[in-house]
């Protein structure tokens, strides 16, 4: 009887403990998994850069001018050519030749008029020939464009990031970089804008044209060996005034971390006294809302 009481007794666990198993599995089976994707933390140098418009100009410009007083008699440039030194621009003809000009007058009376340095024809005053030009009077202008150079209007309160000799980051696009120098600093500033000129050397083989746009970027700060996390897994609360970032343990359980900013630009973010850890990963998609200590998975 005894032996019958306690076979009865083992079958009662034995199902209660199979129940219990199986409601949680059912209930694993209903916890929501959040699906993210996560990204490794690194360790490096980060630059605060500040960015600021500038322009092309062509810093030397040679303004070539009628000898003497007559008409053109030949054109040998257009707006935007690119002519060297000793080439042939006007041809300009006396008054007492043209007047003279069915005689057998030869030569004499008609002066050539000559590049005074390589360059590019970057205004053309007189265009078409036959038109009178005093002495004295504008032909056309030749920008030497080796001596093309970035005009920055800097306002004055960031004075102190530049010196001659600094260099700088010139964009163009998103796939034309090149690095520049500052050549020259205007010691005048503007009045209205309270900027200050910076003449900037690029230094591209690429032929600028005049009057091209483009960004100046000008270091501002750069931190060496600090905690580097994508911009895209920075949480913050509605008033910014918080921060943190969610790391994967485990490659399952979700924890907060608070974190303070530090240098940041387009698409990394420097976390200060954070307490990550080089091999960390936080998450980069996926992650917002969630709570402390969630259950996710991990996808590629």
């Amino acid at each position: 009887m005894r032996n019958i009481s306690r076979i009865f007794s083992i079958i009662i666990v034995s199902l209660l403990l199979n129940s219990c198993a199986k409601k949680e599995e059912k209930d694993d089976a209903q916890t929501p998994v959040v699906t993210v994707k996560t990204a490794p933390v690194k360790f490096g140098a980060i630059d605060n850069k500040l960015s600021f418009n500038g322009k092309t100009i062509y810093l030397k410009k040679n303004l070539v001018v009628s000898p003497i007083s007559g008409y053109v008699r030949k054109i040998s440039v257009k707006f935007g050519d690119k002519v060297r030194k000793g080439e042939l621009l006007f041809e300009i003809q006396t008054k007492e030749n043209k007047a003279l000009e069915s005689s057998a007058t030869g030569n004499m009376g008609i002066i050539n008029v000559m590049s005074p340095s390589n360059g590019v024809i970057s205004s053309l005053s007189i265009t078409e020939t036959g038109a009178y030009a005093v002495e004295g009077g504008s032909l056309c202008t030749v920008a030497e464009s080796n001596e093309v150079m970035v005009q920055l209007n800097l306002p004055f309160e960031f004075n102190s990031l530049v010196k001659t000799g600094t260099r700088c980051t010139l964009v163009v696009d998103e796939d034309t970089k090149f690095e520049g120098t500052v050549f020259q600093i205007l010691p005048i500033v503007d009045e209205a804008n309270q900027t200050q000129q910076i003449l900037i050397k690029p230094h591209t083989n690429k032929q600028l044209p005049e009057n091209l746009n483009l960004a100046v970027e000008i270091l501002k700060a750069r931190h060496s060996g600090g905690c580097l996390i994508p911009r895209s897994a920075i949480m913050t609360n509605e008033t910014q005034t918080d921060f943190w970032v969610m790391k994967v343990v485990n490659n399952k359980l979700a924890i907060k971390v608070p974190i303070k900013k530090g240098i940041e630009n387009n698409d990394t973010v420097e976390a200060l006294s954070s307490g990550l850890a080089k091999n960390d990963r936080v998450i980069i998609e996926g992650g917002y809302g969630l709570n402390d200590s969630t259950i996710v998975k991990v996808v590629k």
